[in-house]
């Protein structure tokens, strides 16, 4: 009976030892909502990223997200995959029906019964200590809310004179004028948290 006891004692102290060595990340960055087409002022938002005990698998955690100034809650994606590539970028992507917590009863949370469809798009990425995603989240009576989480230049260099570190970059737009979540082909239009607009090609 003794072996049994502590082989137990054993399985769980491994198990937790396991769990103190998960590596948990908040990322801090402006984050973008887009609603039929319509696009809100940037707001300050936190995404925490947990590796979880299955290689290349994460859960993903959007921080007390809200929009239009109604509150959903923490919306969580569990087994998230996380792909490596030769340049150090994890790269994600899922699909899934996330969770939802620490929002109110009565709320959205309450009236989505704490489930929310949430896709994950393939360009979304970190990479040091910076994350970039592209979400969508399917609401009930609103429709998709497209949200896009800091930006797409990791190597902090400055463009056109402009540094990345000084003055972020705020919104991506096409030639014609269209937003878009990434620099696309050709002429982009950048404009900057200062305000300031400049244009830039994008060979790729």
């Amino acid at each position: 009976m003794k072996k049994i006891f502590t082989l137990i004692t054993v399985m769980l102290v491994a198990m937790s030892a396991m769990a103190q060595d998960l590596k948990s990340t908040d990322y801090h960055d402006q984050l973008v909502i887009t609603i039929n087409g319509e696009t809100m002022p940037a707001e300050q938002a936190v995404i925490t990223i947990t590796e979880e005990a299955e290689e290349g698998k994460y859960t993903i955690k959007l921080n007390q997200f809200s929009f239009m100034g109604l509150l959903i809650g923490d919306v969580t994606m569990t087994g998230v995959q996380g792909d490596d590539d030769s340049e150090g970028f994890t790269n994600y992507a899922t699909t899934q029906t996330a969770t939802i917590t620490n929002g109110e009863a009565e709320g959205i949370m309450g009236m989505l019964g704490g489930k929310i469809d949430v896709t994950v798009k393939d360009g979304s990425r970190s990479k040091g200590g910076k994350f970039y995603a592209m979400i969508t989240l399917v609401v009930p009576g609103v429709g998709n809310v497209d949200a896009v989480f800091g930006d797409n230049n990791f190597d902090g260099s400055s463009i056109n004179g402009v540094s990345s570190d000084d003055d972020k970059v705020a919104a991506i737009y096409a030639l014609n004028g269209a937003r878009v979540s990434t620099m696309t082909r050709g002429v982009n239009i950048l404009k900057m948290q200062s305000g300031k607009t400049i244009k830039v090609f994008n060979r790729k």
